[in-house]
């Protein structure tokens, strides 16, 4: 028996208005459900505290229901139970703890029944709703001082912060988020290496308004990662506390209402979050400049934490950039949608002409055809003079001659005889290497050095960097090497005292931006930068270069527990970087490995670059199969990219809550935008069941009627990628996934488009899934059109980017037209019967065109638009 709730327990579920439904799945074996003998015999309870304060818990009895009624997706075969109940706000409104007990008959007893407590048997918390209060009432509360007192001090300064009316919000909400900055002076630091300090209070909590938070927070000195409260509630809210440096920091209020602080840091100097023993959120900026700056500090009040996030930095880059509207950041480079290989995981930093040539045979003799090739680190011409790679120096561009005897260019030549690879990049480090410039060789005779940390390192200096960046950046276009992966970043802010910080830290960032544009594009991968100097330099503004940017730490392939927190902590690091103007990267994988799908769904659908990394002769084709698709230029491994990078679809539960993590991304040309759903599993323990309410992902439910017209419902298919299972839902449906330990799952959500037919006497319900055995198959499609004359015929057009088996679904009023096409044609030619199939049972309004063994079949190639045509008799 498992049992599964909305709102869910082990999380906090914000709800519009004075009421909410809850909703409870039991999923029953078989076995389990003919000793029952029924619905009957299983009773359900919400057991809640009617708000807190000194109020005592009450029970609200549930009542069974039919499957109809509630409308769930389910790719479970066993029978199940349902159960729902409606629990008002209490008066007056405040958040409501509850979890859910039941009854099941006692197998010793014909009479008795035992009670069981869903947190108890799920081992996990309670869940927590907040009934928040209508728009109207809102706005007029609205206010920052509602959930913190102002700063105590007098050194900082509070403004609040106003759009033109003019400009528009990326988000078409109809609401007004509250906007302040707070700005503190920041000294210059003395005359040896020590920088400036600040340090202010910027607010402290009032009384019961906080119910818990999420910060984004420094890993190590290159990464940044999630931290939550290690209590939500109201009373049971422990104070701001982070362990470490915090660069975005999110509050839950009791009101429902999201808070955001959001600090600006520049090449010169940084501007943290941390909290105090008083739990207050406290400012420290530093400033390794030559003269006293004013630190920043933008704080938001939103109805959610997007909302909030969004407007923040939307005002620090008119902060930082000065401009006084949006501007669009420019298109991706097609290189970002191809398969990549890295040599980092599989082949360490054993590096040799040989090795690398073999490992891209290798691959392309398996079936796998990667069109870019990354050698990783250790390439390079260093010193050895010492133990490990931290203490090398680099000596000469051209690779090590020992290693390498035909030097780079030779290299890149045996590499790309595999005719697929369109693309070599190598790993460097930003001051050259690990250990910087070795004090002999051509580096070092050649351009002008500077001896930094007391003699620790050598690394180029300030008035020569521009050129080093432009000479070697050519030097390598020269070999044929077309892209480059800038890793190290965090160095220019751990290895550099402060005396050399401050001019040292905004050349050596505007000498690589300038030299990575200049010669590869966007073709460049910034790593191990997520610094806030690098963050809000190099990487903020719509006006800069786009880089594809590490998003965290590495992929771990031998640390078992390392998975699971990859996915969450990328899926949480987005809702920061996704706002800066980079192509988010989740790093690479290793295909044949126990979590190798995992990690393949995870970056399908992260909308940022596949890599993969694996050991010589160990591939697993059927993960590389789900991730890539076949291109109707020849291609062999394109990735279908969604439009926009995952991100996490419950920022305030934490880790350790024992739940699945939940990420969602969007796919589909603009009129046409589909949802993909992606659930993991994060402790690898007991299966986990969750719902997700389709309007959390579609937007808020249509009014009931406008102007005494009825609305009608929006509709949307489901398709699960791992069961193949599809279902027609409405917008107040569910989706309920069912995750093994170590599983996964994606789920593809995409609208219904109503087509009137037979004079609009009936009608014919479309969706286009996209290609459907990849697992982010929905971004391949690159066009919908759907039109009917209003006689007996639906055209449904589809161009996609690449070859797979297209999948449409049909809902008909007249389920006897189901499965009747006249005609279906790709680029204009008709496609012969054999390869059009119509889906029966768990995959019921599925048309499916095989559109790759079609396009050979006809002898297409890329004279041919790859345009598929489906005529429905309706």
């Amino acid at each position: 028996m498992k049992l599964t709730s909305y709102p869910p327990l082990a999380a906090t579920t914000v709800v519009d208005g004075d009421e909410v439904e809850i909703i409870v799945c039991v999923d029953l074996t078989p076995s389990e459900f003919r000793s029952l003998g029924g619905t009957g015999d299983v009773t359900c309870a919400v057991w809640h505290d009617n708000g807190g304060g000194n109020r005592e818990w009450k029970e609200e009895e549930m009542v069974a229901v039919d499957a109809a009624e509630v409308d769930v997706f389910s790719v479970t075969s066993n029978p199940t139970l349902y159960f729902k109940t409606v629990l008002k706000a209490p008066n007056p409104r405040t958040p409501t703890y509850f979890t859910i007990n039941y009854t099941i008959p006692d197998p010793s007893s014909t009479s008795l029944k035992s009670k069981k407590w869903a947190n108890q048997e799920l081992e996990t918390s309670d869940g927590l709703i907040i009934f928040r209060p209508t728009d109207t009432l809102r706005q007029a509360n609205i206010n920052l001082n509602s959930y913190f007192t102002a700063p105590p001090h007098q050194t900082v300064s509070c403004s609040s912060l106003t759009r033109d009316a003019n400009i528009a919000r990326i988000t078409s909400a109809p609401r007004d988020p509250k906007t302040w900055v707070y700005t503190l002076s920041i000294p210059r630091g003395g005359f040896s290496s020590s920088p400036g300090y600040s340090e202010a209070i910027l607010g402290t909590p009032i009384k019961d308004a906080l119910v818990s938070y999420f910060v984004t927070m420094k890993h190590g000195t290159a990464w940044i990662q999630p931290h939550h409260s290690e209590y939500r509630g109201i009373g049971r809210y422990e104070g701001f506390h982070p362990p470490r440096e915090t660069v975005l920091a999110t509050f839950q209020t009791y009101t429902g209402d999201v808070v955001v602080f959001l600090p600006i840091s520049s090449a010169s100097h940084t501007v943290y979050l941390k909290g105090d023993d008083s739990g207050h959120v406290v400012a420290v900026g530093r400033n390794d400049g030559k003269k006293a700056v004013d630190g920043k500090v933008v704080v938001v009040v939103a109805k959610d934490v997007e909302e909030a996030v969004e407007e923040a930095a939307y005002w620090v880059k008119r902060i930082v950039g000065g401009t006084e509207a949006d501007t669009t950041a420019a298109g991706e480079d097609p290189w970002t949608d191809s398969l990549k290989y890295c040599t980092w995981n599989s082949l360490g930093r054993e590096l040799t002409h040989k090795r690398v040539v073999d490992a891209v045979n290798d691959l392309y003799d398996s079936g796998i055809q990667p069109q870019t090739v990354i050698i990783d680190d250790n390439w390079q011409s260093l010193n050895s003079n010492s133990r490990d790679s931290f203490g090398f120096k680099w000596t000469e561009f051209e690779a090590d001659r020992h290693a390498f005897p035909k030097g780079l260019k030779g290299l890149v030549t045996d590499i790309k005889r595999n005719r697929g690879v369109k693309h070599v990049a190598v790993w460097h480090g930003i001051l050259g290497y690990w250990n910087g410039i070795s004090p002999t060789g051509w580096i070092a005779d050649n351009y002008k050095l500077r001896n930094v940390g007391n003699g620790s390192i050598l690394v180029v200096d300030k008035e020569d960097v521009g050129r080093f960046y432009d000479d070697f950046y050519r030097f390598l276009t020269e070999q044929g090497i077309t892209a480059v992966k800038a890793d190290t970043q965090c160095l220019l802010d751990e290895r550099l005292p402060s005396a050399d910080k401050g001019d040292l830290f905004p050349a050596y960032l505007a000498a690589w931006r300038t030299a990575a544009s200049k010669y590869f594009g966007q073709r460049a991968i910034s790593c191990m930068s997520m610094v806030p100097q690098v963050l809000f330099t190099n990487h903020l503004l719509p006006t800069l270069p786009r880089f594809t940017f590490r998003n965290s730490d590495d992929f771990f392939p031998h640390s078992p527990n390392s998975h699971p927190w990859h996915i969450f902590s990328n899926a949480h690091n987005s809702l920061f970087t996704s706002r800066l103007n980079v192509t988010a990267d989740w790093d690479m994988f290793q295909t044949k490995h126990e979590f190798g799908s995992y990690h393949a769904a995870a970056r399908a659908i992260s909308g940022g670059p596949v890599y993969i990394t694996d050991d010589v002769g160990q591939h697993d084709l059927d993960v590389v199969r789900r991730i890539t698709a076949r291109g109707r230029r020849g291609e062999k491994a394109i990735v279908l990219r969604p439009n926009t990078g995952a991100k996490s679809m419950e920022y305030f539960r934490s880790f350790g809550e024992s739940k699945n993590v939940k990420i969602v991304s969007e796919a589909g040309p603009a009129g046409y935008i589909v949802k993909l759903i992606g659930t993991f599993d994060l402790d690898g323990g007991k299966e986990r069941t969750d719902m997700i309410p389709i309007k959390d992902l579609v937007g808020p439910i249509a009014s009931p009627a406008v102007d005494g017209e009825k609305v009608r419902e929006r509709e949307y298919a489901v398709y699960s990628h791992n069961s193949k299972s599809v279902k027609l839902v409405g917008e107040k449906s569910y989706i309920k996934t069912t995750i093994q330990k170590g599983g996964w799952d994606v789920s593809t959500v995409c609208p219904i488009v109503p087509v009137n037919v037979d004079g609009g006497r009936g009608e014919v319900g479309v969706a286009v899934f996209g290609l459907l055995e990849q697992i982010s198959g929905a971004a391949a499609i690159a066009d919908v059109k759907i039109a009917s004359s209003g006689g007996s015929t639906v055209k449904i057009g589809v161009e996609l980017k690449a070859l797979g088996a297209l999948g449409i679904f049909a809902n008909y009023t007249d389920p006897s037209r189901y499965g009747k096409i006249r005609q279906v044609t790709l680029g204009g030619e008709d496609v012969p019967e054999k390869f059009v199939s119509i889906g029966e049972g768990s995959d019921y309004g599925t048309i499916r065109v095989d559109v790759e063994g079609a396009w050979d079949d006809l002898g297409l190639d890329d004279r041919w638009e790859l345009w598929v045509w489906v005529h429905l008799a309706a």
